[in-house]
């Protein structure tokens, strides 16, 4: 069996995420309590682990012999550091948030 292309998750995990800030923007959604702000926190955390695993898992899938390898792979490692960054302040801001 094939496996399938993980980008086609990715698509759908944006697409979610722009609709998220775009219907905030719009006003059609609204941060109208703690509380859906703390849950948002705790999944947008569980984005961000999975965006740093998944940059990883990209980086590990390059070839190492093909031109600029080096170069792609170090700025897909320089993204998964920001998003454990962004995992850790998002845990702090979700443990500040009462």
């Amino acid at each position: 069996m094939t496996p399938n292309n993980p980008a086609g998750h990715a698509r759908v995990a944006a697409d979610c995420l722009d609709r998220l800030v775009r219907e905030v923007r719009d006003g059609r959604a609204e941060w109208g309590h703690p509380h859906a702000v703390r849950q948002a926190a705790e999944d947008l955390t569980r984005v961000a682990d999975a965006i740093a695993t998944a940059l990883q898992q990209m980086a590990a899938a390059l070839d190492p012999r093909a031109p600029h390898t080096a170069r792609s792979a170090a700025a897909l490692h320089s993204a998964g550091q920001a998003a454990v960054t962004t995992a850790t302040q998002l845990r702090l801001a979700r443990r500040t948030l009462y």
